[in-house]
């Protein structure tokens, strides 16, 4: 895996770290975004506590860790997203009707 640093906008960078022999741990702010681990078929790549995949190679797997946004909206946390949305719309439409009717 190779960047460059002019390439990287560093305040969204993952920093890597190896915890343990055999295990890699990424971060971002403080706060870790993902791991690699070592097992007898090659690397497991993990986000969160989603698997992403196995791969041959170390660096296979530190790109599939790197390269994966950040948050992937699951079809419970859109419903959720969707409804605090339409409530958000219907207090600002509440808000302009009452302002309009005091305003007369």
């Amino acid at each position: 895996m190779t960047q460059h640093a002019d390439d990287i906008d560093t305040r969204w960078a993952i920093h890597w770290s190896s915890p343990e022999r055999g295990a890699w741990a990424a971060d971002r702010f403080g706060r870790t975004v993902g791991e690699v681990k070592r097992d007898d078929s090659g690397y497991v790549a993990t986000r969160g506590r989603r698997t992403i995949g196995r791969f041959r190679s170390l660096d296979a797997a530190l790109d599939a860790v790197d390269r994966r946004p950040l948050t992937t909206a699951d079809p419970s946390s859109r419903l959720w997203t969707m409804l605090l949305a339409t409530v958000n719309v219907g207090i600002l439409a509440a808000i302009s009707l009452v302002t309009a009717v005091i305003l007369r």
